[in-house]
């Protein structure tokens, strides 16, 4: 669960991501929609994917009702009167799909839901008939019987290409599935949100006449040059080759949401269960390349590349060695080409100072594969409440809003989900970068979002980051992509999708078993503490395989074997 929370908190920060359901725990991840459908219909070209499987985007008679619940912040304030039930997104789903929105709950924040979630199955209360979760969450909600398995709906009402959307990413069923019954439908990722890519000063590049690393004796000469070489030009030594900061606030020591280092073990990454030779799921600290690779931390530790202290940074200090000029390398997603990375070059244009930044695909590591986690296929499961009858309207919905992902041509909200909110008309054309009093997001008022990107292996071709990134602008998914997001991140998800192929893959993303959540949380602390005992040199390479011995003995040989188990139960 506490996995779950801090990926949720991380991609509300994120507004270039897939938003989730509005009706939950995320919903910064906003986009938006046209006060009208005539608004939609704009002078600039929209995209290709002209969908002849969609749904038939059929009117409701009598309008059909779907609850669900909402979290609002303090800062979320609509205008011109509007409300979280009656706005551009909600309307024009009454008017043209006769689909009303009601918010049966409003929340503040992911705890204050999870809560709610559990008073009401404890009391009997009515749940929401669409609820958006994962996590432990997800298990108790199938474990009390409250919600429905959705096999022959997905079967009766789901769109051809709905169907072809789960076909191309299968892996997605494995939270959503019990004994071979659908018990949801897992939302599916667009594969990059969380890939990391490596930042570089280009300028200290520049600067030493050397090029960006292609492998990890490459990457180990410019760690040295970047610590040891002036790459700032000030005559002092006081740089660092890279960023790094180990206060996770959620262990992985090695594996920070920014600054992180998972590059270095290549294809058998630590934190994950992987599969091993007998096609069952093992831990990935048992692979050797992770002790292999925690000896080479230790080796750039004491030779100064990166901040002493970084034990106890978290991200965003770590981070700050990046962009405050300390640091030369960061390993961090695309996302952060707009913050912190993209603020702070901006900041220093505006200061007349010298900040050039550029991502690279990361390098090969210690066994010479390239290799990093994969972001997670699917970062949440819709559930219905069982007794819920209207799931042809949930399908007509999230196909509509499918579409706006894939670039359809007849996606409602191809300008934006809201005149004056997120765009506004200027001589006949939509502008996104003048809107008066600033960007509001509405995605948060949709149970399916309509923004973001296409999920993972459903569209061919480059990405509409790749093609924002070479300059395309085409059609008015691509304008307002390059219009509404800084540059920086446009570039470094482009860069992301360039090593798709490299991603690690997570054999599971279920719950905590019975032992797991008993002792994982131990387990936790004795790998974080022998990961940064062996780092700072406090304790020899040799220590790992101490570590490894405690670990299956305190809990560890029992929870390989629950997991396997639970995802025999998946399929």
């Amino acid at each position: 669960m506490k996995r779950y929370r801090r990926t949720v908190a991380i991609l509300t920060g994120i507004t270039l991501c897939m938003s989730m359901i509005a009706g939950c725990t995320v919903g910064d991840n906003e986009a938006s929609v046209s006060t009208s459908p005539s608004n939609t219909a704009s002078p600039i070209a929209t995209g290709n994917n002209q969908s002849p499987q969609s749904n038939a985007r059929t009117k409701f008679d009598p309008p059909v009702t779907i609850s669900a619940a909402i979290t609002l912040r303090p800062s979320d304030k609509l205008r011109f009167g509007d409300t979280p039930e009656n706005n551009p997104v909600t309307r024009w789903l009454s008017e043209n799909l006769g689909i009303v929105t009601k918010f049966q709950w409003v929340v503040t924040d992911t705890a204050a839901f999870e809560t709610k979630v559990r008073l009401a199955m404890a009391s009997g209360e009515t749940l929401p008939d669409v609820l958006y979760t994962g996590g432990s969450l997800l298990e108790e909600l199938i474990d009390s019987g409250k919600i429905q398995t959705i096999d022959e709906a997905f079967e009766k009402y789901a769109s051809p290409r709905l169907k072809n959307l789960y076909e191309k990413n299968p892996a997605v069923w494995a939270t959503a599935k019990r004994n071979g019954k659908v018990i949801g439908l897992p939302d599916v990722s667009n594969g990059v949100v969380g890939e990391n890519i490596m930042w570089i000063r280009q300028d200290w590049l520049d600067k030493l006449q050397m090029k960006a690393p292609t492998t990890i004796e490459e990457f180990e000469k410019l760690l040295d040059a970047f610590t040891n070489q002036d790459p700032d030009g000030n005559g002092k030594k006081d740089t660092f080759g890279m960023a790094f900061g180990a206060n996770t606030g959620y262990h992985k020591p090695t594996n920070n949401y920014m600054t992180n280092t998972e590059f270095i073990f290549g294809q058998d990454q630590p934190y994950m269960w992987l599969k091993g030779p007998d096609g069952k799921l093992e831990y990935g600290a048992n692979r050797p390349t992770v002790k292999a690779g925690l000896a080479k931390l230790n080796l750039w530790y004491s030779k100064g590349y990166f901040n002493p202290d970084f034990g106890t940074m978290d991200a965003a200090k770590a981070m700050a060695d990046f962009t405050s000029g300390k640091a030369g390398i960061a390993i961090a997603a695309g996302w952060a080409g707009a913050w912190p990375i993209g603020t702070a070059v901006s900041e220093a244009k505006s200061k007349n100072q010298t900040l050039n930044v550029k991502p690279y695909p990361i390098p090969s590591g210690i066994t010479g594969e390239v290799g990093r986690q994969e972001s997670q296929p699917s970062y949440g499961t819709y559930v219905f409440r069982k007794g819920f009858n209207n799931m042809e309207a949930i399908f007509k919905y999230y196909d509509t809003m499918y579409g706006c992902l894939i670039e359809d041509a007849s996606c409602p909200f191809a300008v934006g989900q809201g005149e004056g909110y997120d765009y506004v008309m200027k001589d006949g054309k939509p502008d996104w970068k003048t809107v008066p009093d600033g960007i509001v997001n509405l995605s948060r008022y949709l149970i399916f979002p309509s923004n973001g990107t296409a999920p993972t292996n459903v569209m061919e071709g480059p990405s509409i980051y790749q093609r924002v990134a070479a300059g395309k602008l085409d059609n008015v998914f691509e304008q307002k992509l390059a219009a509404s997001n800084d540059k920086l991140a446009i570039d470094g998800f482009s860069v992301g999708y360039l090593q798709m192929d490299k991603d690690v893959k997570n054999g599971f993303y279920g719950a905590n078993t019975p032992t797991m959540k008993e002792k994982w949380e131990q387990l936790n602390t004795l790998e974080d503490q022998a990961y940064l005992q062996i780092i700072h040199g406090k304790q020899k390479p040799d220590y790992f395989d101490t570590f490894l011995k405690q670990w299956h003995e305190q809990g560890g040989t029992q929870i390989t074997k629950e997991i396997n188990e639970a995802v025999a139960k998946q399929k």
